[in-house]
């Protein structure tokens, strides 16, 4: 309860901007004193940071304290994801309006706005309706609470796009993480892949996801229709946490497998249409 209160204190406050320097600072020291580059410890940090993610989708996985801390934590979490990338984001900043960049460079550098937009998005409307975490800080619950579904459930959209833009460094480096040989590693990524897909297409339909996703633009009687005496939400309580990152972990597996398999679709169209013009050059 301390640590809690101590998100309150001025003194927590006034250091958190040098405390969220230093830890910068120490991270790669650390990665370098455990002998891992920082690759390999970007993978780490976004399995870590999209499991705690997903934990969040039911708020009494664990109890209502962890939903509310860990969310804001996730959110912290994300905030490091970008500053461990920002290199990247500065160079592409400066370029985004002066130079030709190629498409998937602007795609990836859209989607990491509307990620940081959305999580931020995420935390301050968690805020404005939580229970434990500063609740002397509130806004409209009507307002606050459909729309921080509405993000919860965009940001599962926005995290499986990512990750699927991203498939071919993610299996790189999983591949150097755990040095499976090839011919293991491909059927067992394969049983998973169908199998995650699978579940998660059955957890779209079957979870609240969907209807999360229609929040803002569906009536409020609209929104209860259907469901009973159950009160919407993030979850009720009835699901285990190994439960809930299988449920909200799958969908996020077959949001960035179609991702993935649609950019390699793209990529073979355009491959096709170049094909007849250099062998006219050839020629």
């Amino acid at each position: 309860m301390g640590l809690l209160c101590s998100f309150g204190c001025p003194e927590f406050v006034e250091n958190s901007h040098s405390l969220a320097r230093l830890a910068t600072g120490l991270l790669p020291v650390c990665w370098r004193e455990m002998g891992l580059n920082k690759n390999v410890m970007r993978i780490i940090l976004d399995v870590v940071m999209v499991t705690l993610l997903v934990l969040m989708y039911e708020k009494y996985a664990v109890n209502i304290r962890f939903h509310e801390v860990g969310g804001l934590i996730a959110c912290g979490l994300f905030i490091t994801h970008n500053v461990l990338n920002r290199t990247w984001i500065s160079g592409i900043t400066k370029r985004i309006f002066r130079r030709p960049l190629a498409a998937r460079v602007r795609l990836n550098y859209a989607l990491a706005v509307i990620l940081l937009v959305t999580m931020t998005f995420i935390a301050v409307s968690g805020i404005m309706i939580s229970r434990i975490v500063l609740v002397n800080v509130y806004g409209d619950y009507s307002f606050w609470r459909p729309a921080h579904f509405f993000a919860a459930a965009l940001a599962l959209v926005l995290v499986g796009i990512h990750v699927g833009l991203h498939w071919s460094f993610i299996r790189t480096m999983f591949a150097r993480l755990f040095k499976v040989p090839r011919v293991v590693a491909r059927p067992l990524v394969a049983v998973f892949l169908v199998a995650a897909v699978v579940f998660g297409s059955y957890s779209a339909v079957t979870s609240e996801f969907t209807a999360w996703l229609m929040e803002p633009f569906v009536s409020e009687s609209g929104l209860h229709s259907g469901l009973g005496q159950r009160e919407r939400g993030i979850g009720d309580g009835s699901t285990g946490a190994l439960e809930v990152v299988a449920t909200y972990g799958s969908i996020v597996v077959l949001i960035a497998a179609a991702t993935a398999a649609t950019e390699g679709g793209v990529k073979k169209v355009s491959k096709r249409r170049r094909a007849p013009r250099v062998a006219a050059v050839t020629v």
